[in-house]
């Protein structure tokens, strides 16, 4: 399951972790003429203030419980984040991508 929030034109989502429930990071995601472009939520710097509120809020949800109760408290302040089911970007880019660590002897 995914967790994906949209504000204005941007959608906020959690990308997976292999661990269930737990994100690897926050992106905010936007589309630019045919393309989507994706900002990791700690580098993403916008000119609006309510989306500076918003990134500051969620930048460090690590668990799907996080990123909920961050949109429970921006919705208290009367910021209004609408929960997306079938969003329009490709899955691909909120998918994590599985590490692989190697050992060496």
């Amino acid at each position: 399951m995914f967790s994906v929030y949209k504000y204005r034109e941007y959608f906020i989502a959690g990308v997976n972790h292999v661990v269930p429930d737990y994100f690897q990071d926050v992106v905010f995601i936007r589309q630019q003429g045919s393309r989507w472009d994706v900002t990791s939520a700690e580098r993403f710097r916008p000119q609006d203030s309510e989306l500076s509120i918003i990134r500051d809020a969620v930048k460090f949800a690590t668990h799907k419980d996080d990123l909920k109760k961050a949109v429970v408290d921006l919705r208290s302040k009367g910021i209004v984040l609408e929960e997306i089911r079938n969003f329009p970007f490709p899955r691909s880019l909120i998918e994590g991508k599985k590490k692989i660590q190697a050992e060496f002897d």
